[in-house]
């Protein structure tokens, strides 16, 4: 590689390594991609670069605004709260809950982690207010007493690990640090940001050209433009007239082969499969497959169960209820997220009142919630919370 090419990759690898996220903090990593070096002959993308990729962008954002959509919900001794306690009603500092669990959703997506910080506490030491902490300016280490807990600093700051929730979404055993997909698939996501950047270029640069101009004898770079002038002078739909052995041969390119469409396909699928969910979701099913009406609410709810439910959802439930009083848990309520479409609510009902079962069950099991909340918990009080100097 020569000198001048090392450095403007030394200088693109420098910006890099500010967003890095092999691992935390990455300083191994960094240090090679400073210097132009690498571990392996490809590169991984920054966050920021992964979620310029469609399928990327498209997965996190579903994600991170589902969850941020829900509501959550305080349980105590297997009753719902009807007054749930601020931490669950308005965890957040100078956020609504929407923001919250979106953002701390959005943190699992994209780091891997979350790490909140608990800020205010009520007369009895327990939390009532919480600030999510971007994982990127958190330092965390060993500590030197006891090798088995965690030290925490952000900003300079020392933190009592006693006030610190840190949940991930994959971690090795062991490990100070969680993991999600964008660390560890690092080369599918180099595969896919590298065919947008192809892509781009192709466009960028005019794709390719309509006709190409051959003559029989080698011309200089200024009777090559004279050729080109000469035969742009006229409109395109107009005659032309070639002489001296000049033809004009039309350009064949295939465009789907220039833009790696193919490729950026796969690319799209193998994302999300890294991130746990059915293709189609992210408008990259393969060819071949198919979704139709009937399934689509089965589609949707497999992925709550089986990406949503334990990728998210739960780090974020038990988070909040390792800070609430024993008895006490959060639930986020699903009920919206799994209701079925109304043709298969009707049919349920009508035959569960064929069969017997009273009316209000019966609307109950269907999920038709007009027929079930006879007593609708009263929207949760905004708290107004002093944060500690």
């Amino acid at each position: 590689m020569n000198p001048f090419a090392r450095m403007l990759r030394s200088t693109r690898l420098q910006k890099r390594a500010l967003d890095s996220f092999t691992e935390h903090p990455g300083l191994t990593e960094q240090l090679l991609r400073v210097q132009g070096l690498s571990l392996s002959n490809w590169y991984p993308p920054t966050i920021t670069e992964a979620m310029g990729v469609p399928a990327v962008f498209r997965a996190v954002t579903l994600i991170s605004n589902l969850v941020g959509s829900l509501t959550m919900e305080a349980w105590r001794n297997g009753q719902r709260m009807q007054t749930p306690p601020t931490l669950v009603s308005r965890p957040g500092v100078f956020t609504d809950p929407y923001d919250f669990y979106r953002d701390t959703a959005y943190s699992l997506a994209t780091r891997g982690e979350y790490i909140w910080w608990t800020v205010d506490r009520d007369d009895d030491r327990m939390a009532r207010k919480v600030l999510l902490l971007p994982p990127g300016e958190v330092t965390v280490d060993w500590d030197q007493s006891i090798p088995i807990l965690r030290t925490y600093e952000w900003r300079g700051k020392k933190l009592d690990a006693d006030d610190v929730t840190h949940r991930t979404f994959s971690r090795e055993p062991g490990a100070l640090r969680g993991h999600g997909p964008l660390q560890l698939c690092g080369a599918a996501l180099s595969a896919a940001v590298e065919a947008d950047e192809w892509a781009a270029r192709f466009f960028k640069r005019g794709g390719a050209p309509a006709t190409v101009l051959e003559h029989p004898t080698n011309m200089t770079g200024a009777e090559a433009r004279d050729l080109k002038n000469q035969w742009l002078e006229t409109e395109g739909n107009e005659v032309k007239v070639a002489s001296g052995g000049t033809k004009a041969v039309a350009f064949q390119v295939n465009p789907e082969a220039a833009q790696l469409l193919e490729s950026r396909r796969y690319s799209a699928s193998s994302i999300a499969t890294a991130f746990g969910m059915d293709a189609d979701m992210l408008n990259a099913a393969q060819s071949g497959t198919s979704i139709t009406y009937g399934n689509v609410g089965q589609r949707f709810d497999n992925f709550v169960r089986s990406t949503l439910g334990p990728n998210y959802l739960e780090p974020i439930e038990h988070g909040i209820s390792e800070l609430l009083p024993r008895t006490t848990v959060a639930r986020f309520n699903l009920q919206g997220l799994l209701r079925a479409d109304v043709k298969t609510q009707a049919d349920v009902y009508s035959t569960l009142v064929a069969a017997g079962v009273e009316d209000t069950k019966a609307a109950e099991i269907a999920g038709i919630g007009s027929l079930v909340d006879t007593q609708p918990v009263p929207a949760p009080e905004r708290f107004r919370i002093e944060v500690p100097a």
